[in-house]
């Protein structure tokens, strides 16, 4: 019997989102850390640039804040994809996230009404 759309219900990932050292972070559920892009800190506020897709917003007046517009404006096909194709940051011997501003999220696997495929992929 197939599943209404509506009532489908959704599973959702966690991630954690770090700004240090000019970078954006990721670490998914299994503790992979991946380089996402530049977290940049100008005249007019916080900017971020990810590398694999050149998503980018700024003016923010924090990290923090540059953080949670990223969390919000992250699909889960393209976050997922990042992990498969981009190294474990953790083996950088330079990397330090103690201390770097973080944020948790959680990413929709397929929202209601979603596609299987993700053009911004």
């Amino acid at each position: 019997m197939a599943q209404d759309d509506d009532t489908r219900t959704t599973t959702t990932q966690p991630f954690t989102l770090y700004a240090a050292k000019g970078r954006v972070y990721a670490r998914n559920r299994d503790q992979k850390i991946v380089d996402l892009g530049t977290l940049t800190r100008g005249d007019d506020g916080w900017s971020y640039l990810l590398d694999g897709n050149q998503q980018s917003a700024g003016g923010f007046s924090s990290d923090e804040q540059a953080l949670r517009d990223l969390g919000r404006n992250l699909r889960f096909l393209w976050l997922d994809g990042q992990f498969t194709a981009v190294a474990d940051a953790k083996d950088d011997a330079t990397l330090a996230l103690d201390g770097a501003t973080r944020l948790d999220i959680e990413l929709d696997e397929l929202p209601p009404g979603g596609r299987m495929q993700d053009a911004t992929v």
